[in-house]
């Protein structure tokens, strides 16, 4: 036989057996990159690394997120003509009438002092009522001892004790970083104790459907294993022990979810291309279903009929969503606008029954990086029913930035909060009490 014809077969047949090889180590792959547990612990990734993104989105960059002064400002304008009408024939409309009147006479200033390197926090809400006090109330963290202060009920600072907040914050530690830094923990300790026992696989029609159920006591149980991978984890236990001392004792028991029922998730899988179709959260009788593609839609059903869809559609910066009803009449558009100093959102609904227009823009201005800027928000509703003006008004929030650091606050006079009869959370409560009932009188 001819050498170059047995070479040529030789070549063929290596050529066919590369050719099955790949094959078979494709399947093998595909068939455990489609596992109920592979697909569930990657679903759960992307949520995660979604959730990192959305932190991230629109966020600029001003060198003054550790260190900084900010005093805000804001001003209420509500008004309901409806509300205001029926003040003279019920005392609850009379309440709501007043609720709306007074908050529009309130003058509110909130001042947030941080300093990382001297360990220092200084949180003080100052609002007014027609140019009488209402609230002043205080949060102080200074050498890792954190003391409150509310106004009319506790003449000096109340030491309470040790605060661990800033050891999570060091030289080159952000906020921003830890937070994606708990996202990350969380949405990997999630997809490590997605247990077997919780997932089924079955087949509809061109997809493989992955569902994912928890009872109650899975919801404990998965809860419950999630949290103790996060006390287990040195940084990410500093970061929430920062934010709540009794962290270490977190435990979620059967009573916190009561009446939660059960929860099933249904992920969707394109047999032939492996790529996720839909998810579906069912509880109860009501569930969402999220379908992907190029325009992606939302459907929110209850007792297995559909009640809302959202068309989503994304370019760039910008989103569109369009709002239908069951029927799948157009009842109202959303857009979503945003660049690194600006967000804007403006949303318009309309039923039968009402119309809702609803507007939110946010802007950074006069950025002078690491030294100062500006930032306004202006929050607008107006809601009408049956051609009258049930509610509307303006919320204007005005900010000021600097790298001023500098706290004074004297807190030589604290006492121990174990020599106070009243607990905080009590006193808190009796603040509250105290300003709803001036607010509403």
């Amino acid at each position: 036989m001819d050498s170059n014809k047995i070479k040529k077969q030789k070549t063929k047949i290596i050529i066919i057996f590369l050719g099955a090889l790949i094959l078979l180590i494709a399947g093998i792959t595909l068939s455990y990159f489609s596992s109920a547990q592979y697909v569930a612990q990657r679903v759960v990734k992307v949520m995660g690394k979604n959730m990192v993104e959305l932190v991230n989105n629109g966020n600029q960059n001003t060198g003054l997120e550790e260190n900084f002064k900010t005093t805000s400002s804001v001003k209420m304008n509500l008004q309901s003509e409806y509300f205001q009408a029926l003040s003279t024939l019920s005392p609850d409309y009379q309440v709501l009438s007043n609720l709306l009147r007074n908050l529009s006479n309130t003058e509110t200033q909130i001042t947030m002092i941080q300093d990382q390197q001297q360990k220092k926090l200084l949180i003080n809400y100052d609002t007014k009522l027609s140019g009488e006090s209402l609230a002043n109330i205080k949060y102080l963290v200074d050498n890792a001892t954190e003391y409150y202060y509310i106004d009319g009920l506790t003449p000096n600072y109340i030491n309470n004790g040790n605060n661990s907040y800033f050891e999570s914050l060091n030289s080159t530690t952000t906020t921003k970083e830890n937070t994606e830094y708990m996202i990350e923990k969380i949405t990997q300790a999630t997809a490590n104790n997605m247990k077997k026992e919780y997932l089924s696989e079955t087949y509809e029609k061109d997809c493989k459907k992955i569902t994912i159920t928890l009872t109650e006591n899975d919801i404990v149980e998965l809860s419950n294993n999630i949290l103790e991978e996060l006390k287990k984890d040195t940084k990410a236990n500093q970061i929430m022990t920062g934010y709540d001392k009794e962290f270490s004792k977190a435990k979620v028991t059967k009573e916190d979810i009561s009446g939660l029922g059960t929860i099933t998730i249904n992920i969707y899988i394109d047999k032939l291309i492996g790529q996720i179709k839909k998810y579906e959260i069912t509880n109860n009788n009501d569930s969402i279903i999220f379908y992907e593609g190029e325009t992606q839609v939302l459907e929110i059903w209850s007792d297995n009929k559909l009640v809302t869809k959202l068309n989503i559609t994304q370019n760039n910066d910008k989103t569109n969503i369009k709002i239908t009803n069951g029927t799948d009449t157009n009842i109202g558009d959303i857009s979503i606008n945003k660049t690194n100093t600006n967000y804007d959102i403006v949303a318009e609904i309309t039923t039968e029954e009402f119309s809702a227009n609803f507007g939110y823009n946010s802007q950074i201005t006069n950025l002078k990086e690491g030294n100062s800027y500006d930032s306004n928000t202006r929050i607008s509703l107006d809601i009408t029913a049956d051609n009258a003006v049930l509610f509307n008004g303006t919320i204007e929030i005005t900010s000021t930035t600097t790298k001023d650091t500098t706290i004074n606050e004297d807190v030589s006079n604290s006492v121990l909060a174990s020599t106070v009869e009243t607990a905080p959370s009590d006193l808190v409560t009796q603040k509250l009490l105290e300003i709803i009932t001036r607010l509403t009188s």
